[in-house]
């Protein structure tokens, strides 16, 4: 029998009981033992449960010091909390499994050198896009191409509230307040809506396909929350949608790396992943490119994905991180042509604009290619904040 912990029991902490519960039969088969759920972390312990009782403590080093304990699965969701747990558990040869970006995304370089100074599997294929197994698949494609171009939809919940503004033509605070309601969306929703969520999978997706170490403080960003129905009307009136797009790019020992709304056009890969479901596409040598769709969040979509890592651990079935290339962040040239809503009556004769448009109350521009700061240096030129209009990559 193999004993494993579980930090935390809320959503995610339930469907992975679940799953291994259910699946404990086919797990076992593959494992060659039992896996057994013997401490489960909870910080309040006054609660009506089916399952025995005895396995809840409120005490990490009953799990920690637990010599049978092989493998701890992290779902806290706290980041300093986490922390401290993944770091003692690694320290004390047990594998980890998380599911919390924030913590892998922070610390991400001290996690896989404590994995392997102790000889123990770090992962976290639920960190990244939910149910969708990219992680793996990823390590793999490392190995055998040289990956150039990482880009997705990364946040169910911004998907989620852009598809419905189209589909039902309604207002974005209409739409976050249902999603809110719904449990797609947090009471502060700051991360999701403004790319700290999908920026912080796209540091970890980015840092192991080009093998090098991309920061969070590496990449550009920019949010969905200052888009308005004017801009959804317009859009599509031309067939296009707008989506928060995670985007890596090497070149010539330089990297690009940007959360942003970008303009689609029907023959993109990514114009028909609507709702709350979450896409990756790579770009490989060997092909033109892989994409991997699924759910991006939820008990058991992203119960699976802990699952799936708790079997690879346990059967030895990790690939390495490789991190060699020491890439220059060459965001600075960072140049496309944008879209553009901001309000009328203002003088916008300037050799950077390629189209104006009048659009009700507002005035739409699409600009020639231009550097990223000197379209927001533009703006700034006109006192326009970046919360009082909208703009978005043209594909």
């Amino acid at each position: 029998m193999i004993k494993i912990a579980l930090l935390g029991f809320g959503t995610v902490g339930r469907g992975t009981y679940e799953i291994l519960t259910k699946k404990s039969e086919n797990i076992k088969k593959v494992i060659g033992e039992e896996v057994f759920v013997s401490k489960i972390l909870k910080r309040n312990l006054n609660f009506q449960s089916e399952i025995d009782k005895s396995i809840f403590t409120d005490n990490f080093k009953e799990i920690v010091e637990d010599e049978e304990i092989k493998l701890v699965v992290e779902m806290t969701g706290d980041l300093k909390g986490s922390y401290g747990y993944i770091k003692e558990a690694l320290n004390a040869g047990k594998h980890v499994v998380t599911a919390n970006k924030a913590v892998v995304s922070e610390y991400f370089e001290e996690f896989l050198e404590l994995a392997e100074k102790n000889k123990v599997a770090f992962l976290y294929e639920a960190a990244v896009a939910g149910s969708i197994p990219i992680i793996t698949p990823l390590k793999t494609q490392v190995l055998i191409n040289d990956i150039t171009r990482v880009r997705g939809i990364l946040n169910g919940t911004s998907n989620f509230l852009l598809t419905n503004m189209q589909v039902r033509k309604s207002e974005y605070k209409t739409i976050l307040k249902e999603a809110q309601e719904l449990g797609y969306a947090e009471a502060d929703p700051y991360d999701d809506v403004e790319g700290m969520d999908a920026l912080r999978k796209l540091r970890i997706l980015s840092t192991i396909a080009f093998k090098t170490k991309i920061r969070n403080e590496d990449i550009l960003r920019r949010g969905i929350s200052s888009i308005d129905l004017s801009d959804i009307a317009y859009l599509n009136k031309k067939n296009y949608k707008v989506k928060l797009i995670a985007e890596a790019i090497i070149n010539e020992g330089k990297f690009k790396a940007v959360v942003e709304p970008v303009i689609l056009s029907s023959d993109d890969e990514l114009y028909g992943i609507d709702g709350s479901v979450n896409s990756v596409e790579i770009f490989g040598e060997n092909y033109g490119s892989l994409v991997f769709v699924g759910e991006g969040a939820g008990s058991l979509p992203t119960g699976n994905a802990i699952v799936s890592d708790i079997l690879d651990a346990l059967s030895g079935h990790c690939y390495p991180i490789l991190i060699e290339n020491n890439l220059i962040n060459d965001n600075e040239n960072y140049a496309a042509r944008y879209y553009v809503r901001i309000k009328n009556g203002l003088d916008l004769s300037a050799d950077w604009i390629d189209f104006i448009e009048s659009h009700g109350d507002h005035v739409i521009i699409e600009t020639k290619e231009v550097k990223r700061e000197f379209l927001l240096e533009q703006l700034k030129t006109l006192n326009i904040k970046e919360e009082d209009c909208f703009y978005a990559r043209l594909n």
